[in-house]
């Protein structure tokens, strides 16, 4: 009998029925995975990946935010927009945007039917399908459904076995790489920048916003062997003249002969400057590529710098006002944890205090001796993830490296209730470690800045 989904609680229903790696520990590996099952999938619908254009954006850090960026940027342009990232910060259906909004319940509850149609016609209704590749087909057949014509693919891991990485986009997108997942991509920056540059495809020109020297190496290496073109920041693009004005970030952008003066970003963060950066890029890629895919067949780039100067940025590094300041950031590694750390200590005039959580997947002392050097106290906590570190595990590391003020709290609305506290009015509660810990204080943190 086939299944029928009727509601948000039938697609979460069915996604159970399914194994989600974002959460589990292990599961598919470089020598265990193949896109076989999904190129499988597009056929039996009628490829939907192909009904439009594409861009494809992998990284260890920065990858949603230039992919929001781009998409805001192409939005701008009057071109029908689709933006895919991972994971979700509060609600499943924040996973697909279309013209610059998340779609309706209704309209992702008619896509997964679409998908669980095509999945339930083959054979013993492949049980192997993963979580995020029904996403990924999910938000491929939405795409189709809504008009899109061009949509933003952010990985979800990796790059080259990522379900994402059927598609043949107009650009490649490599932000910076660090050490990361390294259970499935491997124990070296090399290993790893090799997974990534598997987005790469033949004659396709790559933005590459990589400052490891190891990991521009491998990019430039298999650009070379795929034929493409290879845009490097610092050389073909760059930025300067940043400042902080009000809060906010302003930066000129020199990107591929054309400058972008006075850029201006609602983030606080200087590592935004460099996704905006990448998403300008490849803005332009786009626009030379194909010049028909514009309206009137000319980028109009004041209108990319007014949509970049409004994208806002939830779980990364988001800022609610109070005495003292929330921050919700999902950064997940070392590198990520290092940049929210020195934004923090910018931003704050008085302590900063974190709540943190981190997954057992990661490289536990490099992310927290981060957390021991910026924060004058930390609080650790669960977030309800079979993947979490236990809280002790972390405090235990915290102090070894020499953090000050470690505690725990079983739960972490009573951890940002403890946080809150040893910050005073003129510090900062930093809430990171997780995208999961931020999405599950997201709402407590909006409430406050209400009260």
């Amino acid at each position: 009998m086939a299944t029928r989904i009727h509601n948000l609680d039938d697609v979460t229903a069915f996604l159970a029925g399914h194994t989600d790696y974002e959460k589990q520990l292990g599961g598919r590996t470089r020598d265990t995975f193949d896109l076989e099952r999904m190129m499988e999938m597009l056929n039996l619908l009628a490829r939907p990946d192909t009904a439009y254009e594409s861009a494809h954006i992998a990284g260890t850090k920065g990858k949603g935010s230039t992919a929001a960026y781009l998409a805001a940027c192409l939005q701008s342009q009057g071109l029908v927009t689709g933006l895919f990232t991972s994971p979700h910060l509060e609600r499943l259906t924040q996973r697909i945007e279309i013209g610059g909004r998340e779609i309706t319940e209704r309209e992702l509850v008619e896509a997964f039917q679409e998908v669980v149609d095509a999945v339930e016609s083959l054979a013993g209704g492949a049980p192997d399908v993963t979580f995020f590749e029904l996403l990924t087909l999910t938000a491929m057949v939405a795409f189709r459904r809504g008009g899109v014509q061009v949509a933003v693919f952010e990985v979800g891991l990796g790059g080259r076995l990522d379900s994402t990485n059927v598609i043949t986009p107009l650009v490649s997108v490599i932000t910076e790489i660090g050490m990361d997942h390294m259970q499935q991509l491997g124990d070296t920056i090399r290993e790893i920048a090799g997974e990534k540059a598997g987005i790469i495809k033949p004659g396709v020109p790559v933005v590459c916003g990589a400052q490891d020297p190891e990991a521009q190496r491998v990019i430039r290496q298999t650009a070379r062997d795929q034929e493409a073109p290879v845009l490097e920041y610092g050389r073909e693009y760059s930025v300067r003249g940043v400042n902080r004005v009000n809060g906010h970030i302003e930066f000129t952008a020199d990107i591929t002969g054309q400058r972008y003066e006075k850029v201006r970003l609602l983030h606080p963060a200087r590592f935004m400057v460099d996704n905006a950066a990448h998403a300008l890029c490849a803005l332009e890629v786009i626009a030379t590529a194909v010049p028909d895919l514009l309206p009137d067949g000319a980028l109009h780039r004041e209108l990319a710098m007014d949509a970049l100067s409004r994208v806002s940025l939830p779980g990364k590094f988001e800022i609610f006002r109070g005495q003292p300041v929330i921050v919700i950031d999902s950064a997940h590694n070392e590198l990520s944890l290092k940049a929210a750390m020195a934004t923090a200590r910018v931003v704050s005039r008085g302590k900063v205090v974190c709540v943190a959580g981190l997954a057992k997947d990661k490289d536990l002392e490099a992310c927290i001796r981060r957390v021991a050097e910026g924060a004058d106290a930390a609080v650790f906590t669960t977030y309800y993830s079979t993947r979490q570190n236990r809280p002790e595990d972390l405090l235990r590391t915290y102090t070894k490296f020499g953090g000050k003020a470690g505690s725990m709290e079983e739960h972490p609305e009573a951890a940002l209730e403890t946080a809150i506290e040893l910050a005073g009015e003129d510090g900062l509660v930093l809430v990171t470690g997780s995208t999961y810990l931020a999405g599950a204080l997201r709402q407590a943190a909006l409430e406050y800045a209400q009260q």
